[in-house]
C-alpha cells in the first residue's frame, strides 16, 4: 500500500470515528427531545416510537408553569443563571490568576500548589454535603442562590487551575520578556498580554465548569431548599411524586434547560477551537 493510500485510510478511519462519536453524543439529547413530546403512557410503553404516538405539547406548558406547589420554569432559570454566572466568573478569575502566577514560582512551590489542587479533585462531592449544610445553616445562607454559586467556585477551582496551568506552562517566555522590556510588570503583563491570548482555553474551561454547575443536583438539593430558590434540575424533581410523576414535563423541562447550553456552545465554539490550536502551537 502506498503512502498516499495509508494517509487516506487513516483519514477515513479518523473521520468515521468522529462521526460515530458525534452520533453517540447526540443520541441522549435526541431521546430527551423525543420523550418531551410524548404522553406519560407512551413514554413507558413506546419510548422510541414515532408512529401512532400521542404527541403532547402540554408537557412544555406544564414544565414552564412548574410543578404543583413549586415555582415556574422562569424562576428556576433565573436561579440557575445566578448560580452559573457567579460560579463561572469567580472560578475563571481566581483560577486564571492562580494558574498563571504558579508558573512564575519556583518548581518546588509550583509543585506544592498543583499537588494541592490535584488532591482536591479526589474529594467526592458527597463528603462535602454535611459540612456545607452545617456552615450554610449556621450562617443563615440556605436557599440563597448566590451563596451556592460561591460554593461552586470552590468546587470548580481545582479543575480550572489544573487545565489553565498546563496551558500557561507552554506560554512563550519571549512574550513576557518583551512585555518586561516595554516596562510592564507581572500584573500588567498578565492582563494585557497573557489573558487575551488565553481566550480559547478560558472559554473552554468556563464551558466545562458551566455544564457541571448547570446540571448539578446533589449539592443544590441540599443548599436550595425553598421552592423559590431552586435551580432547574432541583425544581424539575418536584414533578416526581411518591406515587406518580409527570414524566413528560420532566423531559420537556430538560429540553428547555438544554437550549441555553447549546446556544452558548454555538457562540463560543470558534474560540474553543482557536484556543486548542494555540495551545498546540505553544507546546
Amino acid at each position: 500500500m502506498s503512502r498516499r493510500r495509508k494517509v487516506r485510510a487513516t483519514t477515513t478511519v479518523a473521520q468515521f470515528g468522529a462521526v460515530a462519536w458525534s452520533v453517540l453524543a447526540a443520541v441522549p439529547f435526541v431521546l430527551i427531545v423525543l420523550l418531551a413530546f410524548k404522553s406519560s403512557t407512551d413514554i413507558y410503553t413506546n419510548p422510541l416510537g414515532v408512529v401512532g404516538v400521542d404527541w403532547n405539547l402540554q408537557n412544555f406548558a406544564d414544565a414552564w408553569n412548574g410543578p404543583p406547589g413549586g415555582q415556574g420554569f422562569a424562576v428556576y432559570l433565573i436561579n440557575s443563571g445566578v448560580v452559573a454566572i457567579i460560579a463561572i466568573a469567580g472560578c475563571l478569575l481566581v483560577g486564571a490568576i492562580t494558574a498563571y502566577f504558579a508558573t512564575l514560582c519556583s518548581p518546588r512551590v509550583r509543585t506544592v500548589v498543583i499537588r494541592g489542587f490535584l488532591a482536591a479533585t479526589t474529594l467526592p462531592l458527597i463528603m462535602l454535603l454535611i459540612p456545607y449544610y452545617s456552615a450554610f445553616n449556621s450562617l443563615d445562607l440556605l436557599s440563597r442562590p448566590w451563596a451556592t454559586g460561591v460554593v461552586y467556585v470552590a468546587i470548580c477551582l481545582p479543575t480550572c487551575v489544573l487545565i489553565l496551568h498546563s496551558f500557561y506552562l507552554g506560554f512563550p517566555g519571549e512574550l513576557r520578556e518583551a512585555a518586561s522590556l516595554d516596562g510592564l510588570g507581572p500584573v500588567k503583563t498578565f492582563v494585557r498580554i497573557v489573558l487575551p491570548l488565553s481566550k480559547g482555553p478560558i472559554v473552554a474551561v468556563g464551558m466545562v465548569n458551566g455544564f457541571f454547575v448547570w446540571g448539578e443536583t446533589q449539592l443544590a438539593i441540599v443548599l436550595l431548599q425553598d421552592p423559590e430558590s431552586r435551580t432547574i434540575p432541583v425544581g424539575l424533581l418536584d414533578f416526581q411524586g411518591q406515587f406518580s410523576a409527570n414524566t413528560g414535563a420532566i423531559f420537556a423541562g430538560l429540553t428547555m434547560a438544554t437550549i441555553p447550553l447549546i446556544a452558548l456552545y454555538l457562540v463560543f465554539n470558534r474560540s474553543i477551537a482557536k484556543g486548542v490550536a494555540l495551545g498546540g502551537v505553544f507546546r
